[in-house]
C-alpha cells in the first residue's frame, strides 16, 4: 500500500490505482499454495498438483470458484514468473514487485557485498 500511495502522490491522476483491488490481490496472490503443498511426515512439500500447476494457476481456479473479480484473478495469475509474458495492470505490477522484494533478497544466490 505504501508503494501505491507514493505512486499516487507522485503521479496523481495520471496513474489511477484502485486500492481495493490492490489490497485484495495482495492478500490472495498465494491462495493457490493451499493446493500446491501437502503434508508429508509433518513437513509441507510440493505435491502432485503443485508440481503440475503451481500456485498462480490453482489460485486463479480457487478465486474464480468464489466469484472473485477478474482484476484480482489477474493479479493472482501474473504475480510470479508465470506472468512474465503477459501484461500486468498497474495494481498487478505493484503486487508483483512487492512479492519479489519480500523474498528475493533472502535467496542463497543473492549477491552480498
Amino acid at each position: 500500500m505504501d508503494s501505491a500511495k507514493v505512486m499516487q502522490k507522485f503521479f496523481g491522476e495520471k496513474l489511477p490505482i484502485k486500492m481495493d483491488l490492490l489490497i485484495a490481490g495482495a492478500i490472495l496472490i498465494d491462495v493457490g499454495k493451499l493446493l500446491e503443498y501437502v503434508l508429508e511426515d509433518g513437513k509441507a512439500v510440493v505435491g502432485k498438483t503443485g508440481k503440475l500447476l503451481r500456485h498462480p494457476f490453482t489460485g486463479v481456479g480457487l478465486a474464480m470458484m468464489f466469484d472473485i473479480p477478474d482484476e484480482v484473478c489477474h493479479m493472482i495469475a501474473t504475480h510470479s514468473k508465470e506472468g512474465d509474458l503477459g501484461k500486468r495492470t498497474v495494481e498487478g505490477i505493484i503486487v508483483h514487485h512487492a512479492d519479489f522484494i519480500s523474498y528475493e533478497p533472502f535467496k542463497a544466490d543473492t549477491l552480498r557485498l
